[in-house]
Formats: C-alpha cells, sequence, structure tokens
C-alpha cells in the first residue's frame, strides 16, 4: 500500500509551482528554437544539445540545456504531460527545493546512463573491427580525426548526434510516482485504466528491450529514460530515509 494519497490540486495553475515553471521554461526553449532558426539559420540544437564529452561539439552548459530542447511538437508535448500529472504529485509531498533536485538530477543521471551505454556500445563496436583496442582507437580519433569509413560509422552518433529532451527527467517522476503511489490509476488516451506501478514496470521493461534490439532508424535514447528511472529509485529511497537529505 501506498503511504501517500495524491489529491489533485484545484483551483488552475498555480504559478508559483515548480512544475508549471519548468513546463514554461521548455515552451520558451522550443519557440526560441524555430525562430532561430527562422530568423539567424541558428540551429539551437546543436549548440544546447548533449553531445558526448569527448565530441568537439560539447559544451559544458549542455549538460542542463539539453533538458529543455525537444525535438518536435510532439515530443515536447508528451514530456510536457508527463511533467505536469507526474510533477505535481511529487512537488505536492516534497516541496519545490526537494522536487527541483529531483527532476534535475534524474535528468542528468538520465544522460550519465545514456553516455555511459553509448561509449560502451561504441567500444565495442571498435573492439570488434581491430580485434582489441577498441578506447584507444576511440580517444586517438578525438585527438586527431583521423578515422575513416566503418569505424567512423561506428562512433558517428556517438560523436556527432546530440541528445535532446526532458525525457529521462520524466521517467524519473514516473518512477517516484509509481513508488509513491503505486496503486493510483491514471487513464491512457482518457480511456485505458492502469496503475502506476504496472505503468513503470511496463515502460521500464519495454525501454530496456528497445534499448537492447537498437533497432535501425529508431532515434530514441532508450537508456536515458532507463536512467532516469533507476536515478528516481535511488532518490526515493535516500529520501525515504531522511528528511534532511536534499532538502
Amino acid at each position: 500500500m501506498s503511504q501517500f494519497k495524491f489529491r489533485p490540486v484545484g483551483g488552475g495553475l498555480n504559478t508559483r509551482s515548480v512544475t508549471v515553471n519548468l513546463i514554461i521554461v521548455n515552451v520558451i526553449f522550443f519557440v526560441a528554437k524555430y525562430l532561430a532558426l527562422r530568423s539567424q539559420r541558428l540551429d539551437l540544437d546543436n549548440l544546447l544539445g548533449l553531445y558526448h564529452p569527448l565530441s568537439p561539439n560539447f559544451h559544458w552548459w549542455q549538460i542542463v540545456t539539453h533538458m529543455f530542447m525537444h525535438a518536435s511538437i510532439m515530443h515536447l508535448l508528451f514530456n510536457m504531460i508527463g511533467l505536469f500529472f507526474f510533477g505535481r504529485m511529487l512537488e505536492n509531498v516534497w516541496g519545490a527545493k526537494r522536487f527541483l533536485i529531483f527532476y534535475l538530477v534524474c535528468g542528468l543521471g538520465a544522460s550519465a546512463i545514456y553516455i555511459g551505454w553509448e561509449t560502451w556500445s561504441a567500444v565495442a563496436e571498435l573492439n570488434r573491427i581491430y580485434g582489441g583496442n577498441g578506447w584507444e582507437h576511440l580517444t586517438e580519433y578525438t585527438a586527431n580525426g583521423e578515422m575513416v569509413g566503418e569505424s567512423l560509422e561506428a562512433m558517428y552518433g556517438l560523436l556527432f548526434i546530440p541528445m535532446i529532451g526532458a525525457s529521462g527527467a520524466v521517467f524519473g517522476l514516473l518512477m517516484g510516482a509509481a513508488l509513491l503511489f503505486p496503486n493510483t490509476t491514471i487513464y491512457i488516451y482518457g480511456a485505458i485504466p492502469v496503475k502506476l506501478k504496472w505503468l513503470a514496470i511496463i515502460y521500464g521493461l519495454v525501454e530496456i528491450y528497445s534499448g537492447y534490439a537498437n533497432s535501425q532508424g529508431d532515434n530514441t535514447a532508450h537508456f536515458a529514460h532507463i536512467g532516469g528511472m533507476i536515478f528516481g529509485f535511488i532518490l526515493v529511497q535516500i529520501y525515504k530515509r531522511s528528511r534532511n537529505n536534499f532538502y
């Protein structure tokens, strides 16, 4: 049984809510992205999306800014729906500071696990190509840019495609909500009832399968979603042990 009961807050949007303000910031970044592309021919995904630390396109601020960039209106919409529903649940329980820390740590943890997985995959592929020493070949390429052909193809996604979106943080919120309100029922598409605990389990299994399947043309960062859920689980355990941890 859950130790909390979720009571929806009525009376319209609370503009002091961290959840609402995070949504506003995400929308502002999305609008700015299209205005910059249309007026200045500036692709903010390349500037603010997260590149691998070994990529020549990496900048330190991308560690945070990538969480506020989205590829399309549907990408933004689905993430903001998840942020709104799960975020309100957790913010109502923890308060603004704890919730904001939870959200950001889940997002940062998601990106760390995604980068770790992608690095491991690229090194494994380079090991296959060269019969070992994959890491040495990767660092050599980033130093002088001399790799071509199959070896460069193995690393192209790792080094030259940025990760964007709030999905990792939102999956962390899903995990947090499922742990605190496991038997709360939500309605998918407004019609299909499912308890939060089962929703988290189903999504987790789907993301694990999809991440390992690595289907051609699948540009979703599945291991970022898994990473968000892992960090969400860890933080909830920390929060349960002491009310003084992380505010």
